[in-house]
């Protein structure tokens, strides 16, 4: 049937649509063209790099956290079938990785990378947008490369990297609330910094920047507004936080355990406010400063060295009071407690990145606007230095970014922690093993519930809770114990390691009593001998005859006599 001169001329619309789209899609600028150029090459050295901590075993975090995304996934309760001291956002973030990657430790690491380039790339473009697309590239290179900094824990798969994740969507959103005044955007960027909060505790600051950037971008533009604008923005964005809120309370609610998250994450948090003091948590901070910049000093210093020129006049104010506030609220999310441990650090990362961005946006603006430098390529070599100096810091680093040795990255990073132990001898279980042998760990190491795929017959399964000076804790040992012997685990692994449990002084030796009783039921059939400083020796059956441990830590593994 002939086509009419309507439907014609409807093709020809759609066409011309289609043609334009296109030639907005391949007319970018240089700068863009550049950026995007090395971006994408970019994503193709995180997928280099990091696919190389595919088989890297968990620290005692890592594992409890994906344990418990597994375990939401089979329909057990938060706070009462497994708890944390966290909002529930963390176990729903876990049980979504692990729910589309597996439940394997390559699975796991597999999905923290997509993570990573996702905040990468939401960083990225919210830098692009802020500055411009060359400075967009100074913030990528910056989180990709600061965020695999061994020492805030960067090639792990610890909840701060979904903090980062949800605040880099944040300042994604934010970047859009400058340029545009549709209301979509406040509560995008609510939406996004409620998730960091409900993530971890921590981004509850996070969260606050947000809503304190909404008041200060109002009030230092040079265009005057309507106070009701304001108000409106401030509701809406609001609202995008106490939503997230709302709707993870209300899930915790419908599955009939809401008293015992106020429980976990409220009254057990306290007990520990002033556990350490500020001249004692001074030091550590100083320590991890150290430990953290020691190789990466080049991309602190860069971004840090923005502060000096964000006061400069050709800085807008509204910019200038955004990146001193979320500098600030980024640094404030590693205070809480004074430990200062490294994978707190990851949660500065975002504003770390941002700021980078900004220092070559300042640099440029000023030497251009204040100082008469009109060079045309300024930009351009900048942005060759800073690549120059970033692939010399790879090369510097070429053993930890392409070949790593996992023992070695383990102990210099958490010295003697048995993190290397826990996977050997979870994977001499798993060979010798049925899937409905059972399984108990005495000792802080719950990844071994993860790596063998097998259940703790207890809700408590990170064990230094049971051990700690808590008012609850005898109720909890003599729960463990009854759990313990009605399930009657097949293997029984007991760390006799002073951190892996984790014991508190003037807590009751109940559990450790009972041990020594109940293990009359099994049969010693492994041994780890870790001695600091050296490779630890395995022993296993035969080999226990004559096997003597030179350490005082030492794991012992158990099978139940028939």
């Amino acid at each position: 049937m002939a086509k009419t001169t309507n439907d014609k001329s409807k093709d020809a619309t759609a066409t011309a649509a289609q043609a334009g789209g296109l030639k907005k899609y391949f007319n970018l600028t240089q700068d863009e063209k550049i950026s995007y150029s090395i971006v994408l090459a970019l994503v193709f050295l995180i997928v280099l790099i990091r696919s190389k901590f595919y088989e890297i075993p968990f620290e005692r975090d890592e594992g409890a956290y994906s344990y418990y995304g597994k375990l939401l996934l089979e329909g057990k309760v938060p706070y009462k079938d497994f708890y944390e001291q966290k909002f529930p956002g963390i176990f729903y973030f876990f049980a979504m990785i692990v729910a589309i990657f597996g439940d394997t430790v390559k699975g796991m690491h597999m999905g923290f990378m997509v993570v990573n380039i996702l905040t990468m790339l939401f960083l990225f473009f919210a830098s692009k947008r802020l500055f411009s697309p060359l400075a967009g590239v100074i913030t990528a290179v910056t989180f990709s490369i600061v965020s695999l900094t061994p020492g805030l824990s960067g090639f792990t798969v610890q909840g701060e990297h979904a903090v980062a994740f949800f605040t880099s969507i944040g300042l994604f959103f934010y970047s859009y609330t400058v340029t545009h005044k549709h209301w979509k955007y406040s509560l995008l960027m609510g939406l996004a910094f409620g998730c960091a909060f409900m993530t971890k505790t921590s981004g509850m600051f996070l969260a606050l920047w947000g809503g304190i950037v909404t008041i200060t971008d109002f009030y230092f533009t040079k265009e005057k507004r309507p106070f009701k604008e304001l108000l409106i923005k401030g509701l809406i964005y609001s609202a995008g936080v106490l939503f997230v809120i709302g709707f993870m309370f209300s899930l915790i609610l419908l599955k009939g355990s809401f008293n015992e998250m106020l429980f976990w994450t409220l009254e057990i948090p306290q007990k520990y406010v002033n556990k350490i003091q500020w001249e004692q948590g001074k030091t550590y901070l100083d320590y991890m400063y150290k430990a953290i910049t020691a190789d990466y000093k080049f991309f602190w210093a860069h971004a840090f060295f923005a502060l000096i020129f964000i006061f400069f006049k050709n800085i807008k104010g509204t910019t200038r009071v955004a990146m001193l506030t979320l500098l600030g609220f980024s640094c404030i999310t590693i205070f809480p407690g004074y430990y200062f441990y490294g994978h707190y650090w990851i949660q500065i990362l975002p504003g770390l990145s941002i700021l980078a961005g900004f220092m070559f946006f300042a640099i440029n603006t000023t030497l251009s606007n204040r100082f008469g430098i009109k060079w045309s390529k300024l930009p351009y070599a900048y942005l060759a230095i800073f690549i120059v100096v970033s692939f010399m810091h790879l090369n510097k680093k070429k053993d930890y970014y392409f070949n790593p040795n996992y023992d070695r990255i383990l102990r210099s990073v958490y010295g003697n922690n048995p993190f290397p132990e826990a996977m050997g001898i979870s994977n001499y279980i798993n060979a010798n093993s049925k899937p409905e042998d059972g399984i108990v760990v005495m000792g802080s190491e719950p990844q071994i519930y993860f790596y063998t795929k097998k259940k703790c017959p207890s809700r408590h399964a990170y064990f230094a809770a049971i051990v700690d000076n808590v008012p609850e804790h005898k109720q909890w040992q003599r729960e463990f114990v009854a759990d313990v012997e009605k399930a009657a685990p097949k293997y029984f692994v007991f760390f006799n390691h002073q951190i892996s449990l984790f014991v508190q002084p003037g807590t009751d030796q109940y559990v450790f009593e009972w041990y020594n009783k109940y293990i009359q039921n099994y049969n010693l059939i492994g041994c780890v001998d870790m001695v600091d400083g050296y490779a630890s020796t395995y022993a296993w059956k035969e080999q226990l005859a004559n096997f003597k441990p030179q350490s005082q830590s030492v794991v012992y593994i158990y099978e139940r006599k028939p």
